[in-house]
């Protein structure tokens, strides 16, 4: 089913150290602070709490910043260099006297401090600490600085970690793109943890790894264990998938008791809707169905409360409320993506832009299954597709989703600029790969951090990446298999 859509996919996108803070004026700056935990898991009951235990972590990212001068206070202000994204910079003005330094909020402990150059650096610069935003000690010096990425091995704590500069190595001024501060973090949060909270604990650190479970729903495991005969470790995420063939729909109970056995099991559980449109009764098919395409005078009555079709989409909502209110009544929480590839024309529900469009039926069908059905244990992903870069004109509006996802089916996979870009929408809420037929590689979520989870597509995850690959991804530190799940409440 997904490798028509990854083709037609394809086919669409071809100071000094005495200054004090009292003469600093703060800068704007995005509060995006992410936190870090590592766990142990008791596998045999899953009764487990959160250990602590002291991991690594950027203490930098969102945090307050502060610099003797920006060349453009719009594009370049000392908060671009502490942002996370590596494809915005912070750039001082065209003198050698220059400094920015990061509120950590509190004395940390603090292993490193990476700097990454622009073309205009320090060829003499220092690493300067304080407590007080005053008084600033001296910690490292460097006389030969020759830009690029240094990273600079530290033993000491902080609250505040400043770079000051005094002699520019071209005729600019200095430029980062980032400049981190490692160090420790040894009091993460304890016990049991809601799933939307513990993405949003791990974002910026570690990533959950997971496979989807497409049709047969008589079958609704057998991705899951394909996983676990090749790397010997199951995925932290299960997804399954309401469907629309007559065996599939006949067998949502099957599929809907395999998400709870999976939730009983420790994973966390992720739905999807492949369904026909309202103007079709189920079940139905994927030419003429899933994918087809609606009038405008039709879309306008679906998405029109008291239209003909939006009455016809309610009563379906309620069908599909039953299987999800079961869960509900069950503990169940559920990452629940009604409307996948919003920007993708070829299903009936989307390609269309604007604030009426899919971005409508969004709202619409939110309202009702929260408002109306109480469904209040549905964590909300919005997602989109790498057609493009324009995934802003889909957004149903920040309140109405928990977590951005982004499908990369495009052959140029993982690329900064995507993960820029969805960073930027996601807005500091978590971001995943929903949905993506090659695998990134380990390497490639320790340089792109804020991708909360990864998602595989069903039988695309064993045409497009070898026994190796899989095994390598699943085994790696910085990826979350489902052993190392906490406990959710």
């Amino acid at each position: 089913m997904k490798a028509l859509i990854f083709i037609l996919g394809t086919i669409l996108f071809l100071s000094n150290c005495n200054n004090a803070a009292s003469n600093v004026q703060p800068l704007n700056y995005k509060n995006n602070v992410h936190s870090v935990l590592e766990h142990t898991t008791n596998t045999s009951d899953h009764e487990d709490l959160l250990i602590e235990r002291a991991v690594s972590s950027n203490l930098a990212v969102g945090k307050p910043s502060y610099a003797s001068s920006t060349d453009d206070a719009t594009n370049r202000p000392a908060r671009m260099a502490f942002d996370g994204n590596s494809g915005t910079r912070w750039s001082s003005a065209y003198a050698n006297e220059q400094w920015i330094y990061v509120d950590l909020g509190s004395i940390k402990p603090i292993t490193s401090v990476v700097l990454r150059w622009d073309t205009a650096y320090a060829l003499m610069f220092q690493i300067q600490t304080s407590n007080d935003e005053s008084t600033w000690n001296t910690v490292y010096n460097n006389y030969s600085g020759n830009g690029g990425t240094n990273t600079i091995a530290l033993s000491t704590s902080a609250r505040y970690v400043k770079m000051y500069a005094w002699q520019r190595a071209t005729q600019w001024g200095y430029s980062l793109w980032e400049m981190e501060v490692w160090g420790t973090v040894t009091n993460p949060p304890s016990g049991p943890i809601t799933v939307l909270d513990y993405f949003r604990s791990i974002s910026g650190r570690q990533t959950v790894i997971g496979i989807h479970n497409r049709e047969p729903n008589s079958s609704p495991a057998m991705q899951t264990n394909r996983i676990n005969s090749i790397t010997g470790r199951w995925p932290a995420l299960w997804s399954g998938d309401l469907l629309f063939t007559s065996d599939d729909v006949n067998n949502r109970w099957t599929m809907i008791n395999e998400a709870l056995n999976q939730w009983r099991g420790g994973s966390i559980v992720h739905i999807m809707m492949h369904v026909v449109p309202p103007t079709q009764s189920e079940p139905g098919n994927w030419d003429g169905g899933v994918v087809s395409r609606l009038s405008d005078a039709q879309w306008h009555d679906l998405i029109t409360n008291g239209g003909t079709l939006n009455r016809a989409w309610k009563i379906r909502l309620d069908n599909y409320a039953q299987y999800l209110l079961y869960l509900k009544d069950k503990g169940v929480q559920i990452l629940f993506r009604p409307f996948h590839e919003m920007n993708q024309g070829v299903f009936w529900w989307g390609g269309r832009a604007g604030s009426s469009g899919t971005a409508a039926l969004y709202r619409l069908t939110r309202d009702y299954l929260v408002n109306t059905k109480g469904l209040t244990n549905l964590i909300w992903v919005w997602n989109m597709q790498d057609l493009d870069l324009n995934w802003s004109v889909y957004n149903p509006g920040n309140n109405y989703w928990d977590i951005f996802s982004l499908d990369v089916y495009n052959g140029d996979g993982f690329t900064i600029q995507k993960y820029n870009t969805a960073r930027s929408v996601a807005s500091g809420k978590p971001m995943a790969i929903g949905e993506c037929a090659t695998l990134p590689t380990s390497t490639q979520l320790a340089s792109q951090q804020s991708w909360a989870f990864v998602m595989s597509w069903a039988e695309l995850t064993f045409s497009s990446n070898t026994n190796s690959q899989i095994q390598a991804l699943y085994s790696a530190s910085n990826i979350i298999t489902k052993d190392k799940l906490p406990k959710f409440v």
